[in-house]
């Protein structure tokens, strides 16, 4: 479990690192010890378009408030893009889901 834990974490850490680097992600619950989601928005797109987008590309997450309204919009938000890491995922589908994300950003600013 020691392991599992320790994998899962490694993978959010470098997930929010790359996410956090594309200019228009805004990420969502940053506290050093989480669990293994992420949450975010991308700017100049609702959460289902950026869900779509990565559904396209077999990348599976949710979109919306998850249960979290009042935090949510304490945050300015109503919805969020939110992958969760498990220890069957791999770095490369985390690069995967970052690209998708960096490519629509670009689209949106050129």
């Amino acid at each position: 479990m020691h392991n599992i834990d320790r994998y899962e974490h490694e993978l959010l850490a470098y997930g929010m690192q790359h996410l956090g680097a594309i200019p228009g992600v805004r990420l969502v619950g940053t506290a050093k010890e989480k669990a293994s989601v992420m949450s975010f928005v991308l700017a100049g797109y609702s959460t289902e378009e950026v869900g779509k987008a990565l559904n396209e590309e077999g990348i599976a997450v949710r979109t919306g408030h998850h249960c979290a309204q009042p935090i949510l919009r304490r945050m300015g938000l109503e919805a969020t893009v939110r992958p969760s890491l498990a220890f069957y995922n791999t770095f490369a589908e985390v690069d995967r889901m970052v690209a998708v994300v960096r490519r629509l950003d670009s689209a949106r600013s050129g």
